[in-house]
């Protein structure tokens, strides 16, 4: 057993968000230890979509401010890792010209029923509202709304049910992974003696110290401050930090890889980004050559657990039949699925899509034993 070290921040959590607050500590000279029980970037952020988005979705249900924050650090990502994020050209097939004004305006206002139907009159305010946002640091073309004629030329499977398109650029991450191990690299770079430790497990703790346990044996922390940074894991590990806590009531997101070349060939490098038969938003671009079909957005609660289960085969493979006739998708063409789990906010919200994506850092002050704040950051 060593003898316990004071530092001022321990992070509980080597995902994106552990990641990025490692680094920013480093930068600004903090004595920090970041520790994850598995690798870096292997829970949650290893199982997105692969999206940098802006939030255009947010836009419903008001939260302005979260797209103006997502568009922004979109745009900074293009410019800072334009080895790993890169623009990606995205079409909204559009099938009314009108509607879904009312349900988007009722959703904005507080509804728990998501819009169904968006229109093409909806669908270009929403674009026009987007490209706003998006105007600081804009690294990217402005959006345009297509003609019927003109989004089946571009893209013939395209079902003729269709009314109109919306095209906008958003961005991909390649590799979600190295973008939270470059991160962390920065942060040892800058600050030597800073520590990210990986395959390392909270052993215990008595309110003052707390001990980690990891491939090189046991080492004994006594933090000014820690930061809860597990994802969907936070509430498990307020409790073995003697915080119990209810933050967390994620959802899981399934995805697909298809092995299609006829539908790559047809997205000629952009995304759609389309409304499944009950409203909900599915999307389908090209990832290192093959096709990521994305995703469902069902209640779950068990991070250790998680995987793609049939029936959201059934449902994605279902999405892209609707909406591409010109082409067949079949069990045949998967050669991988995967699921996450979202860490959103605790919410009694009928509807999970409803569920806000925004950010939070509640902290649970020193109570009993426990002699430092911790800060869960959630979202």
């Amino acid at each position: 057993m060593t003898d316990p070290h004071d530092i001022d921040v321990l992070i509980l959590g080597a995902g994106i968000n552990g990641a990025g607050l490692f680094r920013d500590l480093c930068e600004q000279g903090a004595s920090c230890v970041i520790a994850d029980k598995g690798d870096f970037g292997g829970g949650t952020s290893a199982a997105p979509s692969r999206l940098i988005h802006g939030g255009i979705k947010y836009l419903e249900t008001g939260e302005l401010r979260l797209v103006a924050q997502s568009t922004y650090e979109r745009n900074l990502l293009l410019r800072n890792a334009p080895h790993l994020v890169r623009p990606l050209p995205t079409v909204i097939p559009i099938f009314s010209w009108l509607r879904g004004i009312g349900p988007a305006l009722r959703t904005l206002l507080g509804s728990t029923t998501a819009p169904r139907g968006r229109g093409a009159v909806l669908i270009k305010i929403g674009l026009a509202i987007y490209d706003l946002y998006g105007r600081r640091a804009r690294v990217m073309p402005r959006h345009q709304l297509w003609s019927r004629a003109r989004a089946l030329r571009e893209i013939p499977p395209l079902t003729p049910r269709i009314a109109a398109a919306g095209r906008y650029y958003d961005a991909m991450v390649t590799q979600p992974e190295r973008l939270v191990w470059e991160l962390l690299a920065d942060g040892i770079r800058v600050n030597p003696a800073a520590r990210a430790l990986n395959y390392t497990t909270l052993q215990d703790t008595d309110g003052t110290t707390i001990r980690l346990t990891g491939p090189d044996g046991t080492l004994a922390l006594r933090p000014r401050i820690v930061v809860n940074a597990a994802g969907p894991w936070i509430d498990r590990v307020n409790a073995a930090l003697g915080a119990p806590s209810r933050l967390i009531g994620g959802t899981r997101g399934s995805h697909l890889l298809l092995d299609h070349p006829d539908l790559l060939a047809a997205l000629n490098g952009r995304m759609l980004y389309f409304e499944a038969d009950d409203g909900r938003i599915c999307l389908v671009f090209d990832y290192l050559g093959r096709a990521l079909v994305g995703s469902t957005d069902l209640r779950a609660d068990d991070p250790d657990t998680v995987a793609c289960d049939e029936a959201e085969v059934d449902y994605l493979l279902g999405a892209l039949r609707g909406l591409l006739p010109g082409l067949r998708f079949g069990r045949d063409q998967i050669v991988y699925a995967y699921s996450g789990i979202r860490p959103l906010p605790a919410s009694d919200a009928a509807m999970p899509g409803l569920i806000s994506r925004d950010h939070s850092a509640p902290v649970a002050e020193p109570q009993g034993p426990r002699v430092w704040p911790i800060l869960s950051l959630v979202g």
